[in-house]
């Protein structure tokens, strides 16, 4: 999935993205009317979105709302909306993301409807980025990260690639609402904050970065063990360096 593999080369500081939050609540369709016509066949997929998303929901989305992650879940080229949306995001002129807001305020709401989930995570690139990212730098993610709950690495692992482990608190699993439920896809929302655990684990061709996830207690440790596939459990608080040989045999085994 593209989006799992979409990753910003270095780890850039944009000012905050909050003009959203006090926009009104709209419709999908009205959310977007500010810039349908900047993409190509939005509206046509708009419609798709809505007669297709996952409602009724369990999780008390509206049909709106629902449509708003199934729509984001749709590929449809180098216009699809997620790609032209995250592209924004990284905009240091943040005036461009008004005609988004509408939009954001409402994916936002959707967003927090579904359940937290506190898990490890896998993104990753095929490129080598692990020397921008360094133990205790602290970082934030101005875009929707997608993210997989399964280790799926065989497209990482080349002689430039990077894997990125992230120990989530306030992931969201958006599998049962995407246009791909099968993908396994979690999203890590707007803003989130996370911290460089350890210095880059390095297998050769293997680079994995290991990421924690901040909370308002950015200390707060989210698991207390971590479980390799032959049941052997590891301190979490340990620098994944020193995991060492099991994290990349459990790598290669996935791939």
């Amino acid at each position: 999935m593209l989006r799992i593999t979409n990753v910003d080369h270095k780890p850039t500081r944009f000012p905050p993205v909050y003009g959203y939050l006090t926009h009104p609540l709209l419709p999908l369709r009205q959310a977007l009317d500010p810039i349908i016509s900047k993409i190509q066949l939005l509206d046509a997929f708009i419609n798709i979105a809505k007669t297709e998303c996952h409602f009724p929901s369990e999780h008390g989305l509206t049909c709106e709302e629902s449509a708003s992650i199934y729509l984001y879940t749709m590929d449809w080229g180098e216009q699809s909306l997620y790609r032209v949306l995250n592209e924004v995001l990284q905009e240091n002129d943040r005036s461009v993301l008004i005609p988004w807001h509408g939009y954001l305020k409402l994916i936002d709401t959707a967003l927090k409807k579904l359940p937290s989930l506190q898990k490890n995570l896998w993104r990753g690139i095929n490129v080598d980025i692990s020397k921008n990212y360094k133990e205790n730098d602290e970082l934030t993610w101005w875009r929707f990260s997608s993210c997989s709950s399964s280790v799926v690495v065989k497209k990482f692992l080349g002689s430039i690639s990077t894997l990125f482990m992230i120990e989530a608190r306030n992931a969201k699993d958006i599998s049962p609402y995407g246009n791909f439920p099968e993908e396994k896809e979690v999203i890590l929302q707007l803003g989130t904050r996370l911290r460089v655990v350890s210095d880059i684990l390095d297998h050769g061709s293997l680079n994995v970065v290991h990421l924690r996830e901040l909370t308002d207690n950015k200390e707060q440790e989210l698991f207390k063990t971590w479980t390799d596939e032959h049941g052997n459990k590891y301190d979490t608080t340990v620098p994944i360096s020193y995991i060492g040989k099991s994290l990349y045999s459990v790598l290669m085994k996935a791939s």
